[in-house]
């Protein structure tokens, strides 16, 4: 993900706000199955890395509620250099099946981003797209996307940072067509950080947020928040 501003500033989203916070919000699997990590240079391509995995679960049943079957995932990354400057793209898919009585989608979707490094500047962006399916607390199906841009920079004992993010969804109740009518989440991050001493760094930030629920502004999800604090450790 893209550089942002640091601090626990931020007015929380109401609830009922199904936009993603973020460009990784698919992903669903069950606990039996397998991972494969690839080592540096795959293939004999100098900077390239990939993964795959997969769940299954052959218990699973045809139910109101629904279930996770069977599900899969696929990564890759790439790092190349341009000058001075170092370049790292990677990409990502998942999907999930699901069995259910009323089910009209599955969970599928990927994401893709791209940074550049030059020195002790960082410029990234990112963006992810997919459906979702909620079985925990209700049950909702979710389209959604997620657009994130982020620059960091670090002078000495500084690091400044400042982070974007676009995201919608469309939800509706499990097994009915979608409606059209998005939620969203926009919001505005920066903070500078400062290493005080050994072990402790003060943080200075700032966000300012604006989500909507079907379409609508919400004032209780909308505004502006500074964050002044010290992480210590030790």
């Amino acid at each position: 993900a893209p550089p942002n501003g640091g601090g626990e500033v931020g007015i929380t989203y109401s609830s009922s706000n199904s936009a993603p916070g973020g460009i990784d919000f698919v992903g669903s699997a069950d606990a039996v199955g397998f991972e494969y990590h690839s080592a540096a240079d795959a293939m004999g391509v100098t900077g390239l890395k990939f993964g795959v995995s997969a769940s299954f679960n052959e218990e699973a049943t045809t139910t109101v509620s629904g279930a996770f079957d069977t599900g899969y995932g696929a990564g890759v990354t790439y790092v190349t250099t341009a000058g001075d400057t170092s370049v790292t793209v990677g990409a990502g898919y998942t999907a999930s099946d699901m069995i259910c009585t009323s089910l009209t989608k599955d969970t599928a979707g990927g994401h893709v981003g791209i940074s550049a490094v030059t020195g002790d500047l960082t410029v990234a962006a990112a963006y992810g797209s997919g459906d979702t399916v909620r079985v925990s607390t209700g049950m909702v199906q979710r389209n959604s996307d997620a657009t994130e841009f982020g620059v960091k920079y670090v002078s000495g004992d500084i690091t400044f940072a400042v982070g974007y993010l676009n995201s919608t969804s469309v939800d509706e109740t499990y097994g009915t067509s979608g409606s059209g009518i998005e939620d969203s989440k926009t919001h505005t991050s920066a903070s500078i950080d400062y290493v005080i001493a050994s072990g402790v760094t003060g943080t200075v930030g700032y966000r300012d947020q604006e989500g909507s629920d079907e379409n609508t502004v919400l004032t209780t999800d909308s505004g502006s928040s500074w964050y002044i604090g010290a992480n210590i450790s030790f």
